[in-house]
């Protein structure tokens, strides 16, 4: 029987992992996208460094089947105060001007604004657009349309750089884990956001006295992950980066 517990985890992670398609074709769309509203907000040649892919894709912890493909487009910061001199729901007003300026490149698309993105409902991805502006410390502002408008702080780049840093210590556990955790959420429709799966994941495993093992430990880890979750019952922890 334990002869098969590496086999079977090792399995269990290439049918999770995204095909070189699904990978082509999400890079392609946020490119496609980025440079549509490139053209609606700066000038000269397109700088592939005004996008950035967030979320479970950015991070590397997507999964079978794909879904949502989540991406801030960086905004020059001049048009931060151009939108600071509107009146009324401010990120409301954003929302829907870049929804127009996609409208133009995707006509056919059933694009929508809401809460803090513009969705486009590709056939492959749901695309959600995040338009934000870039701070000086790393992190970004984006829009929030609830209770009359916000600017919030959110630092995805911090997110991604403590799974990263945590896998190094484990061999990839970080990301094994919250991909086992997300088909778990999935298959079992747990409601439990994602990103509270992957902190609980990266501070669990970060602590883990098993961390360097092989996968022969994987169902350890399982249990023992549980386990730890159990602890935070009605309670909280910080996403990484953020005051949130």
């Amino acid at each position: 029987m334990w002869n098969y517990v590496i086999p079977h985890f090792e399995r269990f992670l290439q049918e999770l992992e995204l095909s070189a398609f699904q990978r082509a074709d999400a890079e392609t769309k946020a490119e496609r996208i980025a440079r549509s509203l490139w053209e609606n907000y700066y000038t000269g040649d397109f700088d592939p460094t005004c996008y950035v892919k967030v979320g479970s894709y950015g991070k590397g912890t997507a999964t079978q089947p794909p879904s949502d493909l989540d991406m801030l487009f960086l905004l020059p910061t001049p048009e931060y105060y151009r939108i600071e001199q509107w009146v009324g729901n401010k990120q409301s007003q954003l929302l829907q001007e870049v929804k127009r300026a996609l409208g133009r490149t995707f006509p056919r698309t059933d694009l929508r604004a809401d809460g803090q993105v513009i969705v486009a409902p590709f056939l492959t991805y749901n695309v959600e657009v995040i338009p934000a502006f870039r701070c000086t410390n790393g992190s970004f502002y984006t829009a929030h349309t609830a209770e009359n408008g916000s600017w919030r702080v959110s630092n995805p780049i911090a997110e991604c750089q403590q799974i990263r840093n945590v896998d190094s210590l484990s061999s990839n556990k970080a990301t094994h884990l919250i991909k086992m955790l997300k088909a778990w959420k999935r298959e079992c429709l747990v409601d439990i956001k994602s990103i509270s799966l992957e902190v609980f994941a990266s501070v669990f495993v970060e602590q883990w006295p098993h961390r360097t093992r092989t996968l022969y430990f994987y169902d350890w880890m399982i249990r023992d992950f549980f386990k730890f979750m159990l602890g935070y019952k009605n309670g909280s922890t910080l996403v990484f980066g953020t005051s949130e």
